[in-house]
């Protein structure tokens, strides 16, 4: 979902959630004050302006505090939250008392007797300052709460995107300077081959250099840019490398993160094809469930015995599954080496 839409969310959540509180105040002093054996009708006025005074003070009070104390301390975020709320509940008893003798001036209830006008705007405003006082404070804190989940949550988004982006930013050098030099030399060799070469080049240095929203790209994009790396290693490897590619039409369009088929196919010339005199073949099946995807990559060559302890390749593979899908246990990366083949086997969930 893009940013505007889920701040458009956020509003459609924000206007809900205030209307259906400050509403449900409503019906709870109506109630209460029908309860009452003196009830009369125009007490229902008297809830709807008191109520209603606060909950247009609480959104002054929230603009307020999204424009000018956001990025502020916290202190100064509770010091503006109470005073807010102290204004705002004697914004809304004021309104309540003008309400009350405005009523009582046009004969609508019962008029006040001067002598006795002092005394009931003094109760009036009291009793309701302390009521809408406590359902304001309430309403901070309660905002205040939110805000700084918030807050925590898109830090943490922040900190998990800066991680992937350095995460993406080791993967550029492994096969960029091999490129350049085998290009270098393929040159005098054979001009048109090495423009060629040029271009693939670019276009990989584009994908993986390009910043977008998203860490994930479908599995068509990804599978593309392989076959552009593959295409860079051939000047090398020559007839000594062979690439296949399996996936069904159903995988196609789904999501994998950003240079994960490339690196593993990366890893699988470094540390298989190129250790075997004959060269080899790199096999790549992506195939789905209902629920998960799955992506195997299938080299010549054998286990190093120090797998237990990978290098950057694979352990970046596995710091970005762990990033980009904490919640999903099957989600992983395994290794296992047979016949004189190494199986890389990764499993994602399923998204498109």
């Amino acid at each position: 979902m893009s940013r505007s839409a889920l701040t458009l969310l956020h509003r459609h959540l924000y206007l809900i959630c205030q209307l259906s509180g400050w509403l449900a105040l409503y019906t709870l002093i109506s109630a209460a004050a029908w309860m009452q054996v003196t009830f009369t009708p125009v007490e229902l006025i008297y809830a709807l302006v008191l109520v209603g005074s606060s909950a247009v003070g609480s959104h002054f009070i929230r603009l307020g505090y999204k424009k000018y104390f956001r990025r502020r301390v916290i202190w100064q975020q509770v010091c503006y939250l109470t005073l807010g709320s102290l204004l705002g509940a004697a914004t809304a008893a004021l309104l309540l008392v003008a309400a009350a003798l405005c009523l009582a001036h046009l004969g609508v209830t019962n008029p006040i007797p001067a002598a006795q006008r002092w005394f009931v705007v003094r109760v009036v405003f009291t009793g309701n300052f302390f009521n809408m006082l406590m359902a304001l404070l309430f309403w901070s804190a309660l905002y205040f709460s939110i805000s700084k989940v918030r807050q925590l949550r898109q830090t943490s988004e922040l900190l998990k995107s800066s991680k992937l982006d350095a995460l993406i930013n080791q993967l550029n050098p492994h096969f960029l300077f091999n490129a350049i030099n085998n290009i270098r030399a393929l040159i005098l060799e054979d001009p048109a081959r090495a423009r060629d070469m040029l271009a693939r080049l670019a276009d990989m240095l584009r994908y993986s250099l390009s910043k977008d929203d998203n860490a994930r790209v479908t599995v068509n994009a990804e599978l593309a840019i392989v076959r552009e790396y593959i295409a860079l290693c051939s000047i090398q490897f020559e007839d000594r490398l062979h690439y296949s590619v399996t996936a069904t039409d159903n995988c196609q369009q789904a999501l994998v993160p950003k240079l994960l088929l490339q690196l593993c196919v990366e890893n699988a010339i470094k540390h298989g094809i190129s250790t075997e005199v004959a060269g080899g073949s790199i096999d790549v099946t992506v195939s789905c469930s209902d629920t998960m995807l799955d992506i195997t990559i299938c080299n010549d060559g054998k286990l190093a015995p120090n797998v237990k302890r990978p290098g950057v390749g694979l352990h970046n593979i596995r710091q970005r599954l762990t990033l980009l899908y904490p919640d999903c246990r099957e989600a992983g990366l395994t290794l296992q080496s047979e016949h004189n083949k190494v199986k890389t086997h990764i499993r994602l969930p399923l998204e498109y």
